[in-house]
């Protein structure tokens, strides 16, 4: 191949890789620094410029500028799509402290930089812990290697504007917010019960004083719930992790379609 079509086709992988990882788990985290961001994409795009797309020729007129804002959105939209799943355990997390009365004590997130919900800091804590002892962002980055194979880098054709693709996404994002409800349900239904049982104890003997008494008391049942629930989380995130992994395959052969 000349060094004339090697540095555009060159280019157009790096703008897929480099678009990808700041916006996927793990390496997009403010905490990742930027050098090792941009060298980790160049050398992911060196790998698949040398064993993939070597013998790929690109146009060099004015469609090579649609070209690369096309590889520039793809690898955000699967960015965006890998890492929608695994939001939904800080949305678990907000709807436990709103009920545990640890809303108004937000954090600031050392990896986003916004404020995020006490439990659901240590839930994603937890999360990425078990993300990196599994390898799951090993099978990210392998998925957006086989990107490559559906979605060419030397055609504009993408799924984008098709009905399809904005109804997946939807269906992810209903999923992330089913499966922040089931990690949620146990203590929030939990604390319920505690509202209703302080609410009766207010109607049967007003001389309580309710809101002395049941702040503690729900304190108390609240982390007593999360330490009998916390444990049994593990499989909750081996589910998100295999629903992430079969979400971003689906939506690269969307895209490709």
């Amino acid at each position: 191949m000349s060094l004339v079509n090697a540095i555009p086709l060159f280019l157009l992988i790096l703008a897929r890789m480099t678009s990808f990882i700041v916006t996927m788990p793990i390496f997009s985290y403010r905490t990742v620094p930027a050098p090792v961001k941009i060298g980790l994409a160049a050398a992911l795009a060196l790998l698949v410029d040398v064993t993939l797309l070597n013998s790929q020729s690109v146009p060099l007129d004015g469609r090579y500028v649609l070209l690369l804002m096309k590889e520039i959105l793809v690898g955000l939209t699967m960015g965006f799509v890998a890492g929608i799943i695994t939001y939904a355990v800080q949305l678990a997390g907000a709807f436990i402290d709103m009920q545990i009365g640890f809303a108004i004590a937000n954090v600031i997130s050392p990896e986003s930089g916004v404020p995020t919900p006490l439990t659901g800091q240590f839930l994603y804590v937890l999360q990425l812990l078990f993300f990196l002892g599994v390898n799951a962002h090993h099978m990210l980055i392998n998925g957006v290697l086989y990107s490559f194979q559906l979605i060419r880098v030397n055609e504009l054709g993408v799924a984008f504007d098709s009905g399809s693709t904005a109804e997946f996404v939807a269906r992810v994002t209903a999923q992330m917010f089913l499966i922040s409800a089931q990690l949620a349900i146990p203590v929030v239904g939990c604390l319920f019960l505690v509202d209703v049982a302080v609410g009766l104890v207010a109607r049967t003997v007003p001389q309580i004083n309710v809101f002395v008494v049941g702040l503690p008391l729900k304190l108390l049942v609240g982390f007593a719930v999360m330490l009998v629930v916390f444990p049994s989380l593990i499989g909750l995130f081996q589910i998100i992790f295999e629903s992430m992994t079969s979400i971003f395959s689906d939506f690269m052969r969307l895209l490709g379609s």
